[in-house]
């Protein structure tokens, strides 16, 4: 069904159903306007009139429930099954109607005329009380779980790449990183720390109940994001929550809603945040460097990079309804070319959105389309922003006769405007996702509801390298290579479910019960040939290149395919008692094709609790100043799958040296197996714990919520050395592990100011993780509890840079711990001196073993901090939103390589710094006047890693900013315009740290987190205008 209804299907749902079970169950009529009224007022009937009526909401609607009071007195009435009503009253009586999630309203009873048609407006603020949930929605004062929610007015405006950066900071414990300027990358995101050694780490995405990722809609399209961050609320999604699970509504239409069209637009330029300090010319001319001036001053990064960076970006969507019908279109076209040359994003997204009510609401049909169309530039643009800043800055960019100024003498030393302009490609992606949903209400508050959905992406790769391009430059005949690729997936979903909402007095329930099917296939071909006739065939006819027939050199070909399904049956009870007690409990049962056979099914049970103290009699005398106080606990099981198919079985490749010759002496290839099956491989179990506390005080112009959490995950997969024979292959993957995360979030929102015109209003969040590594062995599999990790720090350093050991913490870095510099200008570290102590020594590569290395801190912060703030003035609004990383080490990758002077490249400015030089003792070296010496960095040193490239990452960024002005319309325009707003945004504005790095904003990778790679496109800071416009 429409897992992701909107706010008016909930309101329906919630109270007229009650009131239709109150009714059946023959509850008196009678409502009571005040606490403290225990007896109706009784009218004399030669005193009284009739009214009578019905209450409809803004849709046309009836309204089941609604409140129909004599002001002043206890004589009043509920609406009925169709809204109607009829209350006897004094002649000159008010009467107050009113209905939760709606604007309360006072007519004249003399102004109602008999039968009349009363409309009820929703209340915005109530609305905004709505947070979904796993296949429904929950109002946020029944909520028991840990869900956050954060709704489209609240999002962050600017230059938006992805869903998460529209919450970036706004939800306590999730965990949004943006560490590359790429107009292609994604944020990385992460929620309540890691659950796994060799699994997936990301939340489920689902995107109106169906399976995603940040960029399947628009981010201009999207209604509210609401997370489900602890197993008792994600536990309904089985083995696809223990990560969270991020729920993405998307806009809908209204019934009886005129056309509303709305245009946003915006423009934006970008430059870098900030670019490294490398030797330019004149540290050449003054020898600062291995280089020799060439006579030129050559500015390298500016050679690759345009003025600034640009992207447009235009939003047109339609909204409305008729009494019987809604509908909703969008359209979102954007065009980014990125500060590097040739790193260029072009998107357009198309989706439709249209329901069709029958048979008095008994019936319901919804048609769901998303087209989208992607076309991005391919690159080597990381690779070329390495070759510049280590370029000689006094070298040309061509000869004087046009060709590239090459020195193929130095290794690995390329021209990187060679590198942009003889590589041509780009990569089009075509996506869309059709679901149909039909929902069938035979009486009122029980829904059957059958959704099936159909989505594919299809994307095609294609490259060209010119014959002078670097990698062929050196080549004899080799008229360019080209390669052409394409990768498709295909996902189908059928969900079934049945849901029954009863209320009787005080009591409210709603049970559900429901089938899911899940089937994705995908399947991938490559084809590559070089040496063509001529470049201009590009890569449109790969048949040309004569490495198809050529003995030395061959064209290359491939293909893959798998496929995987999962089928769950799920059911889920709700309970709430005059809203002071709630419950909820769930239960999923899976099966996954990934696992082996004799665990291919498991169960997932969840419950939570939720005690409101605040609606309790004894607390009366503190709702003069406390509105709220829950608390919440709630315990959940959920699972981890593999990032892989068929994992649990037998996997055969060729055998690189397994060919055998046949009687006729002609070779055969044979196959090999490569891995080993295991039939009792099951998901890694995740248990958790989750207790939480919600307040608002001063009629919520303070509120908060403050959430502690245990989870616990089990049977983590990891791959096991296994004895050959009688395996066939040496490592095996199977279940073993315990990893242990404990963490606590705090959310606080306050409203400091508020006046006539002013208000402004401030969310602090706050989330604190930690995590154990408790297990790696059992008695049939076993490891070592210490395992050094490689982060990813190329030739010539090429160690290990983490740790994972059982006992400690993942992230934990892992490398020689420094000491200082030499009188030689040699970094001093320390080493094992054999007997389980160290002793100091000049460091060279033959230190680089095990036994002398030491844990040197973690990369994963400590402390994650969001802090915004909205500002009101009339039609001005200023909002900020700040964000910040603390308690963690960042390894600076630039520093390990460039900051060096022994290197044959270019360097940082830093390397020809003095340091203090000290004796291998420690103690300083002093010169003739009895001052520490200080020396520059020797020019044999190798590169290397220790604890001096490691530096504290702690950060506050003020990550956005965004100025806006609704303009006050007047006059005929008013007939034309309903809303202009104008604004101006930038973000990464401005950034407090200690880090000597471009950015401390690093991708906090679960295994080896903290890097700051030197090969990566750096962030990007942005400024933005733009428009909205309403029709």
């Amino acid at each position: 069904m429409d897992t992701h209804g909107n706010r008016a299907l909930f309101s329906r749902a919630m109270v007229k159903v009650a009131a239709c079970t109150m009714l059946a169950a023959g509850l008196p009529l009678a409502m009571y306007a005040e606490a403290g009224n225990t007896e109706a007022a009784v009218i004399a009937a030669q005193q009284t009139r009739t009214v009578s009526g019905q209450v409809v909401d803004s849709n046309g609607e009836s309204i089941i429930g609604a409140n129909i009071v004599e002001k002043g007195t206890a004589n009043g009435t509920i609406t009925d099954f169709n809204g109607k009503f009829s209350l006897k009253v004094a002649p000159n009586a008010t009467l107050v109607i009113s209905y939760i999630g709606y604007k309360t309203i006072e007519m004249k009873a003399s102004e109602v005329k008999a039968g009349q048609t009363i409309t009820l407006q929703e209340n915005a603020e109530m609305m905004d009380e709505v947070v979904v949930i796993g296949y429904g929605t929950q109002r946020k004062g029944d909520v028991t779980s840990a869900v956050a929610s954060v709704k489209a007015e609240d999002f962050t405006v600017g230059k938006i790449t992805d869903a998460a950066e529209l919450v970036k900071g706004k939800i306590a414990g999730l965990s949004v990183t943006n560490s590359s300027g790429d107009p292609t990358a994604t944020s990385s995101i992460m929620l309540r720390g890691i659950n796994t050694v060799s699994g997936n780490t990301n939340p489920l995405i689902l995107v109106d109940g169906i399976e995603g990722d940040l960029t399947t809609v628009a981010p201009e399209n999207i209604a509210s994001i609401d997370v489900l961050k602890d197993a008792s609320a994600a536990a309904i999604y089985g083995t696809r929550g223990a990560n969270g699970v991020i729920l993405i509504t998307t806009k809908t239409g209204r019934r009886d809603q005129k056309a509303d069209i709305t245009y946003s637009g915006y423009v934006s330029f970008s430059k870098w945040t900030d670019t490294p300090e490398f030797m330019d010319t004149h540290d050449i001319i003054y020898g600062r460097t291995a280089y020799t001036y060439e006579g030129y001053d050559t500015d390298w990064l500016k050679a690759i990079s345009r003025k600034a960076g640009f992207k447009h970006n235009h939003s047109l969507s339609m909204n409305g309804g008729t009494k019987t019908s809604t509908y909703s279109a969008n359209v979102v076209y954007s065009n980014d070319e990125a500060i590097m040359r040739k790193s260029d994003n072009e998107n357009l997204k198309m989706q439709l959105d249209f329901t069709q009510y029958a048979w008095n609401d008994k019936l319901k049909f919804n048609f769901n389309a998303l087209i989208s169309r992607q076309k991005y530039s391919l690159n080597n643009n990381t690779y070329a922003y390495r070759q510049a800043i280590i370029r000689n800055p006094s070298e040309p960019i061509y000869n004087e006769d046009g060709t590239y100024y090459e020195n193929f003498n130095r290794l690995n030393y390329i021209n990187p405007v060679e590198i942009q302009n003889e590589y041509e490609g780009d990569t089009r992606v075509r996506f869309y996702q059709m679901t149909g949903n039909v929902t069938v209400e035979p009486i009122k508050g029980w829904q059957t509801n059958v959704m099936l959905s159909l989505n594919e992406s299809a994307s095609v790769s294609q490259s060209f390298t010119y014959p002078d391009y670097y990698t062929l430059a050196k080549e004899d005949n080799y008229n360019g290579s080209a390669s052409k690729s394409e990768g498709n997936y295909r996902s189908q979903t059928l969900e079934i479910t049945s849901r029954y909402n009863h209320t009787w007095g005080e009591h409210r329930f709603e049970g559900l019960v429901g089938y899911s099917y899940l089937y994705n296939k995908y399947d991938v071909f490559s084809a590559s040939n070089g040496n063509f006739p001529s470049v201009a065939y590009l890569y449109n006819n790969l048949g040309l290149g004569t490495l198809l027939t050529e003995e030395d050199r061959h064209a290359g070909m491939g293909s893959d395919a798998y496929d995987d399904t999962l089928v769950g049956f799920f059911a889920r009870v709700s309970y709430g008692y005059a809203n002071r007690y709630n419950a909820l409990l769930s239960i999923r049962h899976e099966g996954s094709s990934k696992f082996g056979a004799n665990n291919r099914w498991a169960t997932f049970p969840s419950v939570s609790l939720g005690w409101t103290i605040s609606n309790e009699p004894f607390m009366e005398k503190t709702r003069s100043w406390l509105n709220n106080l829950k608390l919440r606990i709630g315990y959940g099981v959920t699972g981890i799958t593999p990032t892989s198919s068929y994992r649990a079985q037998y996997l055969y490749d060729i055998a690189p040296y397994g060919d055998i010759q046949d009687q006729s002496g002609n070779w055969i290839q044979t196959l090999e197996v490569i891995q080993n099956p295991n039939k009792d491989l099951k998901w890694e179990t995740t248990r958790e714990w989750n207790f939480g506390l919600d307040w608002s005080v001063l009629d919520e112009r303070l509120s908060g919520s403050i959430d502690v959490y245990h989870r616990k995950t089990s049977d983590l997969m990891y791959s096991y050395s296994v004895p050959v024979p009688p395996n066939l292959y040496g490592y095996t993957l199977a279940n073993v592990g315990d990893i242990r995360n404990v963490g606590v979030e705090v959310m606080v929102t306050g409203v400091p100011v508020r006046t006539k015109d002013f208000e402004w209003s401030t969310t602090l969040t706050l989330s604190h993780n930690k995590n154990k590594l408790l297990k790696l062995s059992n008695t049939l599999y076993e490891t070592d509890d210490f395992h050094e990790l490689y982060g990813g720090l190329g030739e010539p350093i090429s160690t290990p840079t983490h740790y994972m050991e059982v006992g400690h913490s993942l992230g934990e870095f892992w490398g020689l711990k420094y000491v200082g510099v030499s009188e030689n200008g040699v970094p001093i570290v320390q080493v094992s001196d054999g007997n389980g102590g160290w002793v100091n020594e000049e460091f060279n590569t033959n230190h680089n073993v095990m036994e002398n290395r030491q844990r040197l801190g973690n990369g994963l912060p400590k402390v994650y901090l969001g802090w915004g703030h909205t500002f009101n003035y009339k039609g001005i609004d200023l909002n900020l939103q700040f964000t910040g990383q603390f308690g963690y080490k960042i390894l600076n990758a630039w520093r390990c390589f460039y900051e060096n002077n022994s290197i044959a490249y270019n360097r940082l400015k830093t390397a020809y710094d003095l340091r203090p030089a000290i004796n291998l003792d420690g103690t300083p070296v002093l010169d003739a006047d009895g001052n520490q010496k200080m020396v520059r960095l020797s020019n044999t040193a190798a590169q290397y890693f220790s604890s001096d490239h490691l530096e504290n990452g702690d950060f506050l960024k003020l990550s956005n900013i965004t100025l806006g002005y609704t303009l006050p319309l007047k006059g005929k325009i008013k007939d034309y315009i309903n809303n202009l707003r104008i604004y101006a945004s930038a973000s990464n504005v401005f950034c407090i740290t200690g880090y000597s790095g471009l950015d401390p904003e690093v991708d906090n990778a679960f295994q080896t987190p903290g890097i700051d790679y030197q090969d990566k496109y750096p962030t990007t800071r942005s400024y933005t205008v733009g428009l909205t416009l309403n029709f």
